[in-house]
């Protein structure tokens, strides 16, 4: 109990991934919806399992409150750095002209393969990003909550597949309800075709923003 109470918040921040989850939606209209969209989540799910292996036994981590970029640890400066970084991605996607009819990224992701799904969600998993902060976080947890090598592998599999629930749910969901899904999906690959460029925009966006008010709270505080 005392190690799920631990590993809740980052759970909960680390598995809200709607960049992510838009790919996942992408990759179910392709000619191998489960396959794909599949592959693509278990890729991510092995980097951070790879990665939770070499941090529980190889490399040594602070404590879990360091990893909230709120918590005062981390350089403020560096903080609103990344911010900007972010809302700089975010203006470049929004203004950028979107690409040439048949040549979106939906529709070359249309006949993408299993195992370049699998290493795509790995590498995007992999790519820097915030998601460090969520999932060292919840290892730095699992650590500081649990004794013995079994009980921190058990724990890190339970956290894994926990960050996982928002890239499995469109799946889940196109498997119960596949005849309905499949018409919303091919409705949503020709709106995100459209405007699927400024949705990515958006959130970086948000998420830029958020960023970069924590590090300028820290900085004039």
């Amino acid at each position: 109990m005392e190690t799920a109470t631990a590993l809740a918040p980052f759970v909960v921040a680390g598995s809200i991934l709607p960049t992510w989850t838009i790919v996942v939606i992408a990759l179910l209209g392709t000619a191998r919806p489960v396959a794909n969209s599949t592959a693509f989540v278990l890729g991510n799910a092995a980097f951070r399992a790879l990665l939770g292996i070499a941090v529980l036994f190889v490399i040594p981590l602070p404590d879990s409150e360091s990893f909230r970029l709120d918590s005062g640890a981390w350089d403020a400066r560096a903080v609103i750095v990344f911010g900007v970084g972010l809302l700089a991605l975010a203006v470049w996607l929004w203004t950028r002209p979107p690409a040439p009819e048949g040549d979106s990224w939906v529709e070359r992701a249309e006949q993408i393969r299993p195992r370049t799904a699998f290493v795509a969600g790995a590498l995007m998993t992999a790519s820097p990003g915030v998601q460090y902060a969520y999932l060292l976080g919840g290892l730095a947890a699992v650590l500081e909550t649990t004794g013995g090598p079994v009980d921190r592998v058990v724990a890190l599999g339970v956290f894994v597949l926990a960050l996982q629930w928002m890239l499995a749910t469109p799946i889940a969901i196109y498997l119960l309800f596949r005849e309905g899904a499949e018409r919303i999906l091919k409705r949503m690959k020709s709106w995100l075709r459209v405007y699927g460029q400024r949705l990515i925009a958006g959130v970086l966006g948000v998420a830029g923003t958020y960023v970069f008010v924590i590090g300028a709270i820290q900085l004039l505080g």
